[in-house]
């Protein structure tokens, strides 16, 4: 797959040979025991080889650091990586621009393993401006160009949506508080009407029992009218009586 592929054989893994009266020996020694680790993939292995011959003295401490810096990009150390791949840069013979364009390249595919397209961008930027020959960074740094175009629009449509989906919420919320509110004046209502009809009722009773007293009150009334007639009545047909007797 072109979009991450390393010249990490071709520039940096190679064989170291060496012979055994070479000063700095020991050092190249696990550097190149770290080479064939690397190889076999293993990884890790290939990181400890690395540092403890970067521990030692040796000429080709800039190819270690490079190797080291891709051992920690294949175990997605990303950070690590990028220290040691300053490092290999910073030991480069200023004048080796096909050295350096693969550091940039090899920097360059590690932001766009994390999806940091501009930064990636940058690094592709930087690697052709020293080998504009290299069609693998022209390849990553169009297909940077464009990730980093759609996450924009991604982006921007996540925003659209998330602002949607705050309108609707607050109008949500608002008709919750209307409805609420509505609710509680339509309870409020309930409980007047309530009210309004218990002070009906009692309105009713109380008419209801001045009736009552005021036709108490007639028939008492007519009682005492027609107590009265009675006694009338009987005090006129005595005396009408004793007027016959005498005659």
């Amino acid at each position: 797959m072109r979009l991450f592929v390393f010249f990490i054989l071709i520039f940096l893994c190679f064989d170291f040979s060496f012979s055994q009266n070479e000063k700095n020996i020991n050092g190249d020694i696990f550097l190149f025991q770290g080479n064939t680790a690397y190889s076999k993939g293993n990884f890790q292995q290939a990181e400890e080889l690395y540092r403890k011959g970067l521990l030692l003295p040796s000429d080709h401490k800039s190819q270690g650091y490079f190797n080291l810096a891709n051992s920690l990009y294949n175990q997605k150390k990303y950070d690590l990586a990028e220290n040691e791949y300053i490092n290999s840069l910073n030991l480069l013979d200023e004048n080796n621009n096909f050295a350096k364009s693969k550091i940039y390249y090899n920097i360059a595919n590690l932001y766009l393993e994390q999806k940091k397209y501009d930064k990636a961008i940058d690094y592709y930027i930087k690697a052709l401006s020293l080998n504009p020959l290299d069609s693998d960074a022209q390849y990553n740094l169009n297909y940077a160009w464009k990730m980093m175009q759609q996450s924009k629009k991604n982006n921007n449509k996540e925003n659209n949506d998330q602002n949607k989906n705050d309108q609707n919420q607050s109008d949500n919320d608002k008709q919750d508080q209307q409805d609420e509110q509505n609710k509680q004046n339509q309870q409020q209502n309930n409980n007047e009407n309530k009210q309004q009809n218990q002070d009906n009722k009692q309105n009713k009773k109380s008419m209801n029992k001045e009736e009552i007293e005021r036709l108490l009150k007639s028939m008492q009334q007519k009682e005492l009218q027609t107590q009265q007639q009675l006694r009338d009545t009987l005090n006129y047909s005595k005396s009408k009586s004793s007027i016959e007797k005498d005659w």
